[in-house]
């Protein structure tokens, strides 16, 4: 359901409805909860409501911020890995022309061929958290071709080496491109951050201030932070769906470039 809503809503349609949306419904629900139960305006419960909401606030506050970074950071690792993986082809092709004219066709045109189907079907595939048959069967065929080259003098083994190398650590890192492209967060700390989130935003409804405004303002305040931090962790657990997903340009330009 998640990939979904990153997949089909803007992200400035879930960030509207995160800074506006959620706001105006909890300060509703306060100004209907206030008129149905009179007594909660008193606020002789605000010592006990503040200290537990405190509470509440602060065990939301470091899960969730342990959640963002841990999701921001492996939205970089996306990037770096797209990155890597491209220049590792480049410097492939770069050492193949040790082999000679027919071989460096061959592999340039593997590389091409590699990089069109990552930028095309995988990219698609990877907005769904899997991986394409096409370019896995691609990339065999490049391992295979660099495998099958003939070494004649010392140099050219030496050259295949790090081409050998070069091979390994594009698969790496395509490895570690498919693996970020599923969920990166586990259900139960959704949960955790969620029910969270709720029992702090109901103690914010229980505490009382004696200005009305100012008691919509904190409820609203506090109701935009929480839900916009929410869509911020939605939109970066899948760093290759949705609006701010990791661009296939690397791959794009290393194919357009080789033709």
């Amino acid at each position: 359901m998640s990939r979904w809503i990153v997949q089909n809503v803007p992200a400035w349609w879930l960030v509207g409805f995160a800074v506006v949306g959620i706001p105006a419904l909890a300060v509703l629900i306060q100004w209907l909860l206030r008129r149905q139960v009179p007594s909660l305006a008193s606020g002789e419960h605000n010592d006990a409501v503040g200290f537990l909401g405190a509470t509440a606030g602060v065990v939301y506050a470091i899960i969730v911020g342990f959640m963002v970074i841990t999701l921001w950071e492996n939205y970089v690792a996306a990037g770096d890995s797209v990155q890597n993986e491209t220049v590792s082809l480049r410097d492939l092709v770069q050492f193949i022309g040790a082999f000679g004219p027919a071989a460096q066709k061959e592999i340039r045109q593997l590389v091409v061929q590699y990089g069109h189907s990552v930028a095309t079907t995988e990219w698609q595939a990877m907005a769904k958290g899997d991986a394409s048959p096409e370019a896995q069967k691609d990339f065999d065929q490049l391992i295979t071709a660099v495998q099958s080259l003939r070494v004649r003098d010392p140099a050219q083994q030496e050259v295949l080496g790090a081409m050998l190398t070069q091979v390994d650590e594009a698969g790496r890192e395509r490895q570690q491109r498919l693996e970020l492209s599923g969920p990166q967060i586990p259900a139960p700390m959704w949960l955790a951050v969620i029910l969270t989130s709720v029992v702090t935003l109901v103690f914010c409804l229980l505490f009382d201030v004696k200005s009305a405004w100012l008691r919509y303002f904190m409820m609203a305040a506090v109701a935009a932070v929480i839900s916009a931090t929410l869509v911020l962790a939605l939109l970066l657990e899948y760093p290759f769906s949705g609006t701010i997903e990791v661009n296939p340009a690397p791959f794009e330009h290393v194919a357009g470039e080789l033709l």
